[in-house]
């Protein structure tokens, strides 16, 4: 069991902003009479570490990034302005950056800002991106890179980690190993989303159709024990990219592979309840063991799902054994 280090900073002073992001060397000047007020997050879960912070000020800031850990930043509110010197360009909310060691951090902030950052070592990004990360060298994540795709994505992008931090700083519980899994892909998995939907990428064609990848998902997903797959396995496993993942499913079932796998998963964990003792089994437990770290989350989707509670499930239980007696 792991539990995830959460730690909060209050930001009352330029000072506090040298935080703003673990393993980067900064100064800043402030360009105007706002002194800075919000709060910076820093949570680790395992080896994946956030970052996310909400403050107001207009600042200059320079330094370059001294850690060796790869990180990857988003903006995301609509608010604030956030120019790049780096890129001579506006940061817009939902575009996906990647910061390395070496590299420049060259901006200016003005107004309310909301942001988040992970950051992680470059092999555990490598094993999380799947066939997406072979296909491109090793040092493609090791380089300085900006991902922009359309305003529908970033969008989703920046809601998505919005509604991620918020379940973060709720959670206080004890993690099995699928659940801090499952945690660490969603905390990378949206930042992703920038590099798969990146506009200037080429559109890709599989050989296969959209039915056959799907059902090569399926049977492949069938052998596996459900808590344990992630969307790097499938990709790994049947050599095809993410778009090409995302394209099939959205095609075929009308939903994307990861909320496939997230129903597969909440099946699983009706199945056992359904056949659990309530007096030995809880359904925090059951959940966690198939990877639903947020529990508040998993009870809302699995009520949508099945049209009864967790709790309702595996109280039923009790009903048919006795049937059965």
């Amino acid at each position: 069991m792991s539990q995830l280090q959460l730690a909060t900073l209050r930001v009352e002073s330029f000072e506090d902003l040298r935080r703003a992001l673990d393993g980067a060397d900064t100064r800043s000047v402030p360009l105007g009479s706002r002194v800075p007020r919000g709060s910076i997050v820093h949570a680790a879960a395992g080896d994946v570490l956030l970052t996310a912070g909400q403050w107001s000020a207009d600042i200059r800031t320079r330094g370059s990034v001294t850690a060796e850990r790869i990180a990857l930043g988003v903006k995301l509110d609509s608010e604030s302005r956030h120019f790049s010197f780096r890129s001579g360009r506006e940061v817009f909310p939902g575009d996906v950056y990647v910061l390395v060691r070496g590299d420049d951090v060259d901006h200016r902030v003005s107004g309310s800002i909301r942001y988040a950052f992970v950051s992680m070592r470059p092999e555990l990004l490598l094993n999380q991106a799947g066939e997406d990360a072979w296909r491109e060298s090793a040092g493609f994540w090791e380089k300085r890179r900006w991902f922009c795709a359309s305003p529908p994505i970033r969008g989703l992008i920046a809601r998505s980690l919005q509604t991620l931090v918020m379940e973060v700083l709720r959670s206080d519980r004890l993690l099995t190993e699928p659940a801090l899994r499952q945690l660490q892909v969603e905390l990378i998995e949206p930042f992703l989303w920038g590099f798969m939907f990146d506009e200037s990428r080429r559109e890709e064609r599989h050989t296969l159709s959209g039915a056959a990848i799907v059902r090569s998902v399926e049977d492949w997903v069938d052998g596996q024990s459900p808590e344990m797959i992630q969307l790097a396995d499938l990709c790994r496993a049947l050599r095809v990219s993410r778009r090409t993942l995302q394209r099939a499913f959205t095609e075929v079932l009308g939903m994307g592979p990861a909320r496939y796998l997230a129903l597969k998963r909440l099946a699983a964990v009706r199945a056992e309840l359904r056949e659990s003792d309530p007096a030995a089994t809880t359904v925090t437990d059951t959940a966690l063991r198939y990877g639903f770290w947020e529990l508040g989350r998993f009870a809302r989707d699995y009520r949508r799902t099945f049209g009864e509670s967790p709790s309702e499930t595996l109280s039923k239980g009790t009903q048919r054994g006795a049937r059965g007696r």
